[in-house]
């Protein structure tokens, strides 16, 4: 059997002897030649004479059988399951004995229906392959047409850019320009302070005399004009300051040193007065404004004083609701409450008194309006916005002291600054109410307060 060494190679991968129509090693399609001419009883190239194992199928066989010894057989009589199975068994032929066919069922296939088979097989292979080079060679084109399309863009760039430089007006390449030859740096010379017209200055007859170079100068000049020295201490217009200011502005009126000279240390027992007059002077100053004038260090004096709460007193008022007397007020409980049993409209003019059982010195008092301290308590009555405090001192210690304080409309306890020295007993007046946010329509309402509190000086 004559055959090609060329196409026992596979063009893929290079595998060798491969004997069928694609690789064995890599599954490539292998090109073949087509048989010059193949007749009965001649083997085509690259194919192997039929074994006594490769049968046809019992109803092949038999029509093979009643055509005679000289016709042929169709390849549309040969099934596709036969020859996909004869091609897949050949690799395995000299491993797995075959059991032979009976001769009523099979009889050989003959060469010609295998050169036809392997013929249909190459030209697929042929197909595919020219299918694949042609889509290689539009993919090749498609990319050389890109690489022009973008050499071309490219040229047309460098001329535009090439004629928009012949249209620049040419200029000398500052880098071409003569540099400087360094030089050494030279001694710099000092500079010799200059005087415009210091000879010339016209002579004055009257004017501030320069203490230093004796020149004349007009009197509203602060220094000289030869000289520059200062003319506030000309001796022309000196005159001695009287004792206080020198005590107070002890620090005018000093003749400046000259330059590079050390100013004298002053020591000696005026330098220890001088302080000790200022102590004692602010000691009698702060003694005279505490005994000339009280509200001043009472003010001091509450500022940083520690309050504590006064619980010695009692209240009455001018009218109440026998449900809530004004005793309630005192009673440290934050869901009692007192009512004036007026509407908030007409609570106005209502009063409540309250009595120290010690004359107290008072700092501040605290006010919880409403029928409790509660959100939901508070609305449910009126609370009093504005209220007149006044304190009545006992006898001999002055005056009583009037105040106004507004109050907030939302519950809690509010402080308030109530000072007062010596006092016995302080009458609360309500002005003006809040009228109520969460009224019941079935219940009365009225102005309440919660609670009262009042703190004195430690």
């Amino acid at each position: 059997m004559s055959t090609d060494l060329s196409e026992l190679i596979c063009p893929d991968c290079g595998a060798r002897d491969q004997r069928e129509a694609f690789c064995d090693s890599c599954g490539a399609a292998l090109s073949r030649p087509r048989p010059a001419a193949v007749g009965a009883g001649t083997a085509a190239a690259f194919e192997e004479p039929p074994s006594a194992d490769e049968v046809l199928p019992a109803g092949l066989a038999e029509r093979a059988v009643a055509a005679g010894p000289g016709s042929e057989p169709k390849l549309a009589s040969i099934p596709k399951q036969a020859s996909d199975s004869r091609r897949d068994s050949g690799s395995q032929r000299g491993s797995e004995p075959r059991p032979a066919a009976s001769e009523s069922d099979t009889v050989p296939i003959t060469e010609p229906a295998r050169a036809e088979a392997d013929k249909a097989e190459a030209d697929k292979a042929e197909h595919e392959h020219a299918a694949a080079g042609e889509a290689a060679a539009q993919k090749a084109a498609a990319d050389r047409a890109a690489a022009l399309k973008a050499e071309a863009e490219r040229a047309e760039r460098a001329a535009q850019a090439e004629r928009a430089r012949a249209l620049l007006v040419p200029v000398a390449d500052p880098t071409a320009q003569a540099r400087i030859a360094p030089v050494l740096p030279g001694v710099p010379e000092p500079i010799a302070p200059q005087r415009k017209n210091a000879e010339g200055l016209e002579a004055l007859d009257a004017g501030i005399e320069c203490q230093w170079c004796a020149t004349r100068n007009p009197p509203e000049r602060h220094f000289c004009r030869k000289c520059g020295q200062r003319l506030a201490y000309a001796p022309v217009e000196a005159r001695r300051p009287s004792w206080w200011r020198r005590l107070i502005f002890f620090w005018r009126n000093r003749p400046l040193p000259f330059a590079g000279q050390r100013p004298r240390l002053r020591r000696g027992p005026g330098q220890a007065i001088r302080p000790v007059v200022w102590v004692v002077v602010v000691v009698v100053v702060v003694v005279v404004v505490v005994k000339e004038y009280p509200p001043a260090s009472t003010n001091v004096r509450d500022h940083f004083a520690k309050p504590n709460e006064v619980s010695n007193w009692t209240v009455t008022a001018s009218h109440q609701d026998p449900n809530h007397q004004a005793k309630l007020l005192h009673d440290t409980y934050s869901d009692t409450w007192w009512g004036s049993g007026f509407s908030p409209q007409n609570t106005n003019g209502t009063s409540l008194t309250v009595t120290f059982s010690q004359p107290a010195n008072l700092l501040d008092v605290g006010i919880t309006p409403g029928a409790g301290a509660a959100a939901d308590t508070f609305g449910a009555q009126g609370s009093p916005e504005t209220i007149d405090a006044e304190l009545i001192p006992i006898p001999g210690k002055g005056a009583p002291i009037k105040k106004t304080f507004t109050l907030d409309d939302q519950p809690g306890f509010q402080k308030f600054e109530l000072r007062g020295d010596d006092i016995r007993q302080v009458v609360l007046t309500i002005t003006s109410s809040y009228p109520p946010t969460a009224a019941d329509p079935a219940k009365a309402v009225e102005t309440a307060l919660t609670e009262l509190e009042f703190y004195t000086r430690h």
